[in-house]
This record gives structure tokens, sequence and C-alpha cells, in this order.
């Protein structure tokens, strides 16, 4: 009896597998066919269950990979499934690209399993056949693009743990070559890194695979598992050697901002008829950029070394963008107050205004050196800083607005400083004598760093990507670039007479100049506004008017006037210290009046949330992005959105990156992002979402529910 018994188990399988559904017939939607099926024939408890979405275009249409390419979606899934059973994220096979003109597109053009695991709990006590359904959604397209859905079910008796699996027959082959174009785990003796060279739309990004041996001549192709970092329409050049190893360069993306922490894609090598795919993850490390000539695929590369053509372009960009900076806003108030000494220098002998230019010039560079050290030793030592990083300190911003607006009072006539004043603040810039153009030097470059010149964008992403030497000498053609103008008046006198003549209307001169001082203090409040509250900008306010007192006082005599003087004075600086005068967590800043719903973002705070089941949306912003303002305006802010948060009970975590946050500015790396807007959203225990960074209120409400 003990054989015939040991049988009864498989002849239920049977009996459950012929007397019930089982699947439902495939979905015929426009240009492509839609099914959902299983691996075996049915759900083991506590076992491995895959089911797929068998999805097949018609000839000559193409639906998505995860990362679609230049345009397109990704085909996506919601489950409805009974309470207990879970799916997992789909397991993409590798893509083929397609390209229609000038786009190109990652996805599949023939049938293709997206297959997905199932988890059904080993102590299963449920039902003893499962219902599954699970909504398809995909965009199908050729010459023209399609969006398509399908709703997709299945229905699969359930075994006991332990109990043998059956395949299914009709798809046994199928899921085999499904899990065949897997990307599989890399070799961990490879050693994967990439550099980013340049900007957007015309730098490179540079992969490099080390410890890895590839055939000759078969073809190699990187697809990366984010949108925005290379221009897919743009060749990828291939160099494949045993002594280098393997190389890929290709063109960044036009919305390319900043290298991220990590990259992660799928390699794909062929080698005739086989073909291998392997993920791969890689961290920041020196790689060259192959030369724009390399061919996809070529096994060797001759004349690589482009690099003085590349570098000298560079730094021409740099001081093409030095040149321009002196146009900028924010730089055009102190070069107002050379522009008057100049003129008032026209009758100097050519060796004090040579002298003049060099201090200039001199103070210039010696400040964007300091500031680009700086900068590039808290890049190294992990800190996620950029170009005007100083101007994220709240005394510091504070201090030139101080300086501004007596600098302002000088020129509008209401005080004269002395001799004895010449050492700091304003004097140091206003002195007649070399010191004093070093100085207007200096401060000029530290009011320029929150601009950005025309060519300074490149030049700059360069730099913070080369060795420490290269990018010196990228930020000091940046400074020659400032400095040029008035290292050229000093050395060729015979341009000073484009001046004009020095005469009764510089006074007048002098006093216009004045309000772009006035109305720098007004934007370096606004800063200090952004960077603290509403606290301190009304501290940094209470000191210009004691600084004001102070300088009308300044040439008054008597002891009285001298003691008050002074006492306005050191008040005036006592105030830079403040509790006010300070940076403001992100925390405090996003806790608005009357937006109790909204939360302060922590890492913390999103893993309790996530424990209790709680779908989470995560909203990283700045008051200075315009396009958090407009989603806000448009999408977030908005009766249908507030509706669904409040329906579904969503938490909704607000982390402003105006400050410098360093947990925000990790969290912004991890995604591959460099500045806000970053929307996740964090659906009952499942991988993070990320929003795009235009957002409508229905993609917002279409992102809470489940994958």
């Amino acid at each position: 009896m003990r054989p015939f018994r040991s049988c009864f188990p498989a002849l239920g399988l049977l009996l459950a597998a012929l007397t019930l559904p089982g699947h439902a017939a495939p979905v015929q939607a426009e240009h492509v066919e839609a099914e959902l099926i299983a691996e075996n024939l049915s759900l083991a408890a506590g076992g491995d269950n895959w089911v797929a979405l068998r999805i097949a275009p018609e000839d000559g249409w193409h639906v998505y990979w995860r990362n679609p390419g230049d345009s397109g979606l990704a085909t996506t899934l919601t489950w409805n499934l009974p309470a207990g059973i879970s799916a997992g994220d789909i397991q993409w096979p590798y893509p083929h690209r397609s390209a229609l003109g000038d786009i190109v597109n990652y996805g599949y053009s023939k049938e293709t399993l997206m297959l997905v695991p199932l988890t059904v709990p080993a102590g299963w006590s449920g039902s003893a056949t499962l219902p599954l359904q699970v909504k398809a959604k995909w965009l199908v397209c050729k010459d023209i693009c399609i969006p398509g859905s399908a709703d997709l079910s299945l229905t699969l008796p359930v075994t006991a743990a332990g109990t043998p699996e059956q395949a299914d027959p009709r798809w046994r082959d199928a899921f085999g070559a499904a899990r065949a174009q897997l990307p599989q785990p890399a070799p961990a003796d490879w050693k994967v890194q990439f550099a980013t060279h340049g900007g957007a739309g015309e730098g490179d990004f540079s992969l490099a695979v080390k410890g890895a041996q590839f055939s000759a001549g078969g073809a190699i192709e990187f697809f990366p598992y984010t949108s925005d970092l290379l221009k897919h329409s743009a060749p990828q050049r291939v160099s494949n050697n045993a002594e280098r190893g393997l190389r890929i360069s290709q063109t960044l993306g036009d919305y390319f901002v900043k290298a991220p922490a990590q990259v992660d894609g799928a390699l794909v090598v062929h080698d005739g008829d086989t073909v291998k795919a392997w993920e791969i993850h890689a961290q920041p490390g020196a790689v060259e950029a192959l030369p724009k000539s390399t061919a996809s695929g070529a096994s060797s590369v001759a004349g690589e070394p482009a690099a003085p053509l590349s570098l000298a372009l560079v730094l021409l960009s740099a001081l093409l963008g030095g040149l321009i900076l002196n146009l900028m806003p924010c730089v055009f108030p102190v070069l107002s107050i050379k522009a008057i000494s100049l003129i008032e220098a026209r009758a100097k002998v050519a060796r004090r205004q040579r002298g003049h230019a060099l201090a200039y010039t001199f103070g210039v560079l010696a400040t964007f050196g300091g500031l680009a050290g700086l900068l590039l030793a808290l890049r190294g030592g992990g800190s996620a800083v950029g170009w005007g990083f100083q101007l994220q300190q709240p005394v510091f911003v504070a201090v030139l607005a101080y300086l501004f607006f007596a600098m302002g009072l000088s020129m509008s006539g209401v005080v004269q400083f002395g001799t004895r004043l010449m050492g700091v603040g304003q004097g140091l810039a206003a002195d007649s004598g070399y010191r004093g153009s070093f100085f207007t030097g200096v401060l000029a470059v530290a009011v320029a760093s929150p601009c950005t010149a025309p060519f300074m964008g490149t030049a700059l992403g360069y730099a913070l990507g080369q060795p420490t030497a290269v990018a010196m000498l990228v930020f000091l053609a940046l400074g020659l670039g400032l400095a040029l103008p008035f290292l050229l008046i000093g050395f060729f006198p015979q341009l000073g007479k484009l001046l004009p003549r020095p005469g009764a209307w510089m006074e007048t001169f002098k006093q216009v100049m004045a309000f772009p001082l006035y109305l720098s203090v007004v934007w370096l409040l606004w800063v200090l506004g952004g960077i603290t509250d509403r606290s301190g900008m009304a501290v940094a306010l209470l000191g210009l008017t004691l600084l004001a007192f102070a300088l009308w006082l300044w040439n008054r005599p008597g002891r009285v006037a001298l003691l008050l003087k002074i006492a306005a004075l050191l008040a005036a600086l006592g105030l830079l210290t403040s509790p006010q005068i300070r940076t403001v967590s992100s925390g405090e800043a996003n806790a608005k009046p009357g937006s109790a719903a909204i939360e302060p973002w922590s890492e913390q705070r999103v893993g309790e949330l996530r424990s209790q089941g709680r779908t989470v949306f995560v909203d990283l912003t700045a008051d200075w992005c315009i396009t958090c303002k407009v989603n806000e305006h448009v999408a977030l802010d908005t009766d249908t959105v507030r509706k669904a948060f409040a329906d579904q009970q969503v938490a909704w975590l607000q982390g402003d990156w105006t400050r410098a946050d360093p947990a925000i500015t990790q969290l912004l790396s991890r995604y591959g992002r460099s500045g806000v807007p970053l929307y996740l959203v964090y659906v009952k225990g499942g991988e993070p979402k990320v929003l795009p960074q235009l957002l409508t209120p229905s993609i917002v409400v279409d992102s809470l529910k489940p994958s």
C-alpha cells in the first residue's frame, strides 16, 4: 500500500490541474498580446514560486525596459493578491536597442517573459487555491506610441512545503530561456569603476572592467539603470584588450547634473550566437575617456591620449567663463568700485597702474585658489559641497551684508573713512594703495561664487572630477578670466583712453554705484533668511541699523559720540554670535504653520513609518528651487493629492537642502542626484519609487498604488 499511497499527492495535483481553470486566456490589446503565466502547476508554501508577464508585441513594435532610453515608459505591474501573499519586483531580461531618427530606446520587440517571484508563507493555512490578479500597463511603440493595459488573472493550487514541484510543460522552456537573459551578478574578482569628464551633452561617461576576459571582436554593450546618465543616441566607444581590460565611453546625457555615488547597469557581451549579461555596480575611480574616434566594439585603441587638447579646451572655457563673470549681477557691484579707481588713476604713471593690476589679479587668483583648495579638500573628505558653498554659512553671509552696506553708505557720501580703517572691511577694498586693489580682488571672488557664467558649468564639472593639480589649474584659469579686464588696462594704458575723463560727474557716478551695493545687501539678507529663518534675518537687519548709526557718528567730534560709535559697532558685531544667526535644520524649516500633515524628513522616521505599514511620500525641496515651487503649486498642494494622501493615510515627509544638510546630501547621492527636487514614494514596504522632477496630480496619485 505504501507505493500506492505515495502517488496520492501527485495524483491530487494532476486532478487539480485538470479541474481548475489554471490560467485565463491571453489578452489581445492593440499591437500587444499579454498573459499571466506560472512556471509550475502549483504554488509551493514556503518554496520558490515564479510567475511572469508574457508580453508579445507585433512585428515592428516594441515595449520598454526598466530604463526606456530617450523616451518611453517602463512596463509596470500592480498586483491584487490574497492576504499574506506577496509579489517581488520584476526581474528584467537584458534589453535591445531600437532607434528612430536621433532617438534610441531600450526594450523588447519579441515575446518576452518578465519574471516575478511570488511568496507563499511556509505555514499557509488559507485556501487550497489562490487567485492571482495583476494589472499590467505598458507603452508599445513603432513610429507612434500607444499606451496599453490588461487585467490578467491566474488561479493555482497550493501544495504543502516539501511537496515536489512539477513544472508546467507549456512554459518550462520559456522560463529557462528567460532566466538565461537575466543579468547575473558580476564575479567577485571584477573591479568595476567609472568616471565622468566634462558636462551635460558634451562630456563623457567612462566605464572600466578589470579582471574579466572577453573574446576579442564580440560586441559589448552597457545599459545603465538610470535614464539621465547617458546620451543614448551617442555611440558607445569600446576598448577590449587583455592588458588594460574593458573600457566603454559614451557622451553624457543632456540632463546629466552630477556623477552619482554608484552606477548600476547591465553589461551585455555577444560572442557569436552566445549572449551573456552581468549586473554591475561601478564605483568612482580614475578611468580615462576613449577618444571620440574609437569605433564601437573595437578591440584596441590607437592614439588614446587626447587629454592635452581636452584640457586646453577646458582651460579656454574656464578663461571665457571668468571673463563673462565680470558682467554677472553678483560681481558687478564690487567691480564698480574698481571702475571708479581706474578712472581716477588715468593720470598715474604706468608703473603704478601695472602694480594695481597685478595686486588685483593676485587677490583674485589667491582667493580662487584658496576656495578651490578648501572645496576639493572637503569633497575629498566625503562632504558634498559645490561652488558657492561658503554662502551656506550664515555668519559669512551676514558679514558680507555688513560690508556691502558700509561700502554703499560710503559711496553715497554718508561717511568718509579715514586711514585708520583701511585695514578692515570697506577700507581694504577702497584703499587707494596696492592693498586696496588686492582686497578688491578678494571681495570680487567672495561674491562671485554663487554666479555661474556661460562656459563655467562645463569647466567646473570637469575640474571636480580631475586630480587636484588639474582641478586647481582650471580654477586659476577662471580667476585669470575674472581679473583679465583690469589686468589688460594696467599693462596697456592706451586701453584706458576708452574710459571717460575724470570730472565732477564722478561724484554723481560714485553715488549711483552705491545702489547696486544696496541691492546686493537685499539679496544677501534673502539668502540669510533662507538658511536661517525670519529671526535670523531680523537680527541681521538690527545689526545693519546699528552699523548705520555708528557710521553716522563716524566723523562727529566729542567723547560721547566716540563711546556711542564704539558701542554700536561692538553691538553690531556681537549680534553675529546670536543663536538666531545659525543654520536652521531642514526639520525646523519644514515645520510650517498650518502644515501639520507635513513632517520633517529623517531616515529614522522613514523606517518607523514603513515598519507600521504606512505609505511614505518623501519630498526633498528648497526655497530657491523654482521647479519645487511649481510642483507644489500645480501638483502637491491640490485637493486631488491632499485627498489621496488623507484617504490612504500617506505620511508626507519634507526635507530642505538649502541648508546643506549632509543627510539629505547623502540621500540625493544615493539616487544619482546633485540637487532638488527629488520625490520618493515607499508603498507598503516595497522599494521606493522615484518620481519625475516635474509632477502632475495624476503622477503623484498613481504612485501611491502598489507596484
